[in-house]
């Protein structure tokens, strides 16, 4: 996907992505917070919907952009602040992809297991004391989530992170830093505290790393983490070692999870 430009309105850049899949083009919205979004297309279509973009721009509030969100099925109720269901996972599919919505479906999947069979799909999914170097299960409990704020939390940041990452670098490289950030992130853990823990916030931990020092290096990518979003994540991280939060929390693997993270975003090439 090759980045178009922001707009200074999620709103009228997802009323421009319907406009845009309503004569044939692939535009993705990815938004950085409330007042600001980034679009993507394909590399093939870009002076397409440059000049698309260009004529929105000119006349925003013509009447054939809200009638392309009409044909779609998606009614534009940006301003009413309504959202149909339709509408939500179509949003969510443009602003991710494949990975991002892979790892979430697999990581409900394994909670609804777990209400029906805690014990059988935690033993097969944890950590084992004695446990084989090259073994899957170094990376599975990634998908172990005890509760429904802890998966909803981990979820949440992950389709917007990770999804900004997938959107900006590929599948195949997200795919890669989950399964690397996974392992680093439950070894650590497993060393210091013993096999019995699980969730996706090591990974979680990782991605906020990579993009934090991934965006000082290359500003122009349009990659990075709000300064409010950074003294979030690493206060959550100070309060889970001090013991102060209201659940227990696997502070090794968040740790281990920023560390890394941030690591292979160093070693990351200096994007074309």
């Amino acid at each position: 996907m090759e980045f178009i430009g922001g707009l200074n309105s999620v709103a009228a850049a997802q009323t421009f992505a319907d406009y845009c899949h309503s004569r044939g083009l692939t535009v993705s919205v990815v938004a950085q917070n409330a007042e600001q979004a980034d679009l993507y297309t394909e590399a093939e279509q870009v002076a397409a919907v440059i000049t698309e973009l260009e004529a929105f721009l000119a006349e925003p509030h013509a009447e054939r952009y809200n009638a392309a969100a009409w044909q779609l099925g998606q009614v534009n109720d940006h301003a009413s602040g309504q959202l149909n269901v339709t509408g939500f996972w179509q949003r969510v599919r443009r602003q991710t992809g494949p990975v991002t919505l892979l790892l979430t479906a697999l990581c409900v999947l394994v909670y609804v297991l777990l209400q029906i069979w805690p014990q059988p799909v935690f033993d097969s999914l944890r950590l084992q004391e004695q446990q084989s170097l090259f073994s899957l299960r170094w990376w599975t409990p990634v998908l172990l989530h005890f509760s429904s704020a802890h998966l909803m939390f981990n979820l949440l940041a992950w389709l917007i992170y990770g999804g900004r990452l997938e959107q900006r670098l590929g599948s195949w490289y997200l795919a890669g830093l989950v399964l690397t950030i996974g392992v680093l992130s439950n070894l650590l853990q497993a060393l210091l505290s013993g096999p019995y823990f699980g969730g996706l916030s090591g990974v979680v931990y990782g991605v906020f790393g990579f993009v934090w020092i991934y965006g000082i290096r290359f500003p122009q990518s349009q990659l990075s983490l709000s300064k409010v979003d950074l003294t979030l994540v690493l206060g959550f991280m100070a309060l889970g070692f001090a013991d102060m939060l209201w659940v227990n929390t696997a502070n090794w693997a968040h740790l281990a999870g920023f560390v890394s993270g941030a690591l292979l975003a160093f070693l990351k090439q200096k994007p074309r």
